[in-house]
Formats: C-alpha cells, structure tokens, sequence
C-alpha cells in the first residue's frame, strides 16, 4: 500500500511542471492497456493534441488565412478563455486509477477547497485511510498513515520532498477540472468540431481545445518555453451539470519521467458546490514529524 503515496504525490505534482515531463505513448504495452480503458471522448482528445518529440508549439500551431481572421477569432474566444468556474468551496469524491512502470492500483480520494485558500485531500485504499494532506498558499502538510510520519514544510520548500515544487492554483484548477494557467492568447484556429488556442506568460506556451458545441474544454497541451522543456497533456470529458455549473467528471493525466510511464485517471462519481466544509487536519503524538 505504500506505493500510494507516490501515487497521490504525483496527482499533487501534475499541477506543476519543473521536472516531470507529461506525453502520450501509444506504444507502451502499459499505456495502451490503460487506454483501453478510457471513453471515446478523451480518446479522441488525447490524439488531438499528440506531441511529438522537440514539438514546436509556435511553428505547429494552423494559422488562419490572414492575421485579421486570427484577430477575430481570437476575440471571439477571449470569453470563452477567460471564463472560469465561480465558487467559494468544493468538494468532491473521485476514484483514482494510477499506473505506473511496475505498478496499478485503484484508491479513492476526496477533495475539499476553500477557493485560493486550502486545499485538503483525504486517501483511502480498500477502505483503509492511507494519507491526508492540508494544503494552503503557503504551507504544505502530508500525513502519511502507513509509515506513521507527517511533513510540514513551506509550500515554497516543497521541491525538498516531491519530484518538484508544487503550486497552489495550478492544483487548484486540476482538481476542478480548469485550465492549470493563465494566460494571454496569441493564436486561434477553427478546426472541425473544435476550437483551438494558443496562450503564452513568460514561462509557459499552453494549447487549450475546446469543443464548438458547447465551449467545453476537450484539451490541454502545456509546455515550457525550453525547446527540451517538460510538457503536460490533460483530456476532459463525461461534462455533467453541477449546480448550474458545468464541469468534467472524467479527466486522464499521462506522465513521463525520464524513462517510466504514469497515467492518472481521475473518474469523479460525487461533486458539490458552495457546501459548508471542514477541512480536518491533526497529527498524532506517535507520528515522526519531517520538516
């Protein structure tokens, strides 16, 4: 069961890309078995963003047919860019399937934000609790059940015991199923059934796809500015009405790090909004407290 851990560490971690590069591998017997696994909705959205090795997001990028319909279009979903999911809390039930180079498991977590203020997640394996973590803007907090031990740190000091470091809104937006940055938009193209935008800040180029029908979100592609850099891809789908919300239920994060393979699917079965929340959080006497 300790192999959970590393699990929920890299859900945790999806949110940020300083040393986890994030691709789709077709070819992987693991990968493919998982696959397998997934609806035709995200299918299709994983393919529609496939990067290649080196991917030039600029040069890859379709161009309309002047820089005035790229101008137009790029007004017409500056809206639909910067709409965002409103609420003060959420909540939520989601089962997780993680596979990795030499493990699968299915476990269970639930979420609970207090928007841009804590984040608190609670894991349980086949019933059994295995691991809650409090996080704020600020701090960092995970206690680890099966080795009886918590880490409190800084958020800011968090790279000393993930693969990286971890920032609070990009994990924000992964749990609700949103865009993991801002962004300005310096592209647009009309493809098929979707729409396609490209948005830059000074250290991420990002590829957001939403479907024509209704301005849901089908994709994301986000890359470093480094030629080498890390890369993330996210597929959205099974979208359900949530309180007059719309919201995906149905998300898969692939991870590549170095030479292995993770693939995380999150299938949510039970979502809330604006619900009066406690976020519980203490540590028993008998635990090893790692700063």
């Amino acid at each position: 069961m300790n192999r959970i851990i590393p699990a929920l560490i890299l859900l945790i971690i999806c949110g940020s890309l300083s040393s986890c590069s994030f691709q789709w591998h077709t070819t992987d017997r693991k990968a493919k078995r998982y696959y397998g696994n997934s609806t035709d909705t995200a299918r299709t959205a994983m393919h529609t963003i496939l990067p290649q090795p080196d991917y030039d997001t600029v040069a890859a990028m379709p161009m309309a047919d002047t820089a005035g319909m790229v101008k137009q279009l790029i007004k017409q979903l500056t809206p639909i860019w910067e709409a965002r999911i409103d609420y003060k809390t959420f909540s939520g039930k989601a089962k997780i399937h993680f596979s990795g180079p030499d493990n699968d498991k299915v476990f269970t977590a639930h979420f609970r934000i207090r928007k841009d203020s804590v984040i608190w997640i609670n894991v349980t394996y086949d019933a059994i609790p295995v691991a809650r973590l409090f996080i704020t803007r600020d701090s960092f907090f995970l206690l680890n059940t099966i080795d009886q031990e918590v880490t409190r740190i800084p958020l800011s000091q968090a790279a000393k015991v993930l693969p990286t470091k971890v920032d609070f809104t990009s994990l924000q937006n992964l749990v609700t199923g949103e865009p993991l940055r801002k962004g300005t938009i310096t592209n647009a193209v009309s493809l098929g059934d979707s729409l396609s935008i490209q948005v830059e800040d000074s250290s991420y180029i990002q590829h957001i796809t939403f479907n024509k029908t209704d301005s849901t979100i089908r994709s994301g592609h986000l890359r470093t500015r480094e030629s080498k850099g890390p890369q993330a891809i996210t597929a959205y789908s099974n979208y359900e009405m949530v309180s007059n919300r719309k919201i995906s239920t149905y998300r898969i994060l692939n991870v590549q790090k170095e030479n292995d393979v993770y693939i995380l699917e999150m299938n949510f079965n039970k979502i809330d909004f604006d619900q009066e929340l406690d976020y519980p959080f203490s540590i028993p006497k008998n635990y090893t407290v790692k700063h």
